[in-house]
């Protein structure tokens, strides 16, 4: 009974620890001052591949971007207009993106998921996170 409470507690602490620390704050500026991260009105949308769309194994994704504009990483103050998209396919980014339009190549049939998050100047996510997601399926050749 001791062991069975002592692991409840531990994943408790385990827990909290993690909420905790997705709730911080602590993302600093690109200057590296200790700043609070800039918001944005920005609004994505993956407009490719769509929702439960068959592709090939290399596909286009397409975005629109809405209240903000693509810019290279700079320095200087962090603007919540200006910024870049981070595009994930299952999970693990696969791109940086100074454009709304990217190709991903030589994927495995099957579902798949990308995600696109417009991230500030400095590689680091808005205050108010921007993030679009979709599920596709690639067809067998």
């Amino acid at each position: 009974m001791m062991r069975r409470l002592a692991l409840v507690a531990l994943v408790v602490v385990a827990v909290a620890g993690l909420v905790a620390g997705c709730g911080s704050d602590s993302g600093g500026s690109s200057a590296g001052g200790g700043g609070k991260r800039p918001s944005t009105s920005a609004r994505l949308a993956i407009v490719e591949p769509s929702p439960n769309q068959v592709v090939g194994p290399d596909v286009t994704v397409t975005l629109q971007l809405q209240g903000a504009k693509v810019v290279p990483q700079t320095t200087g103050k962090l603007s919540g207009t200006e910024g870049h998209i981070h595009l994930s396919v299952d999970g693990k980014l696969v791109s940086m993106a100074f454009t709304t339009s990217q190709q991903v190549t030589g994927l495995a049939p099957g579902q798949h998921s990308i995600q696109a998050e417009f991230v500030a100047k400095d590689h680091l996510p808005f205050a108010n996170r921007v993030v679009a997601a979709v599920l596709f399926t690639v067809k067998a050749q």
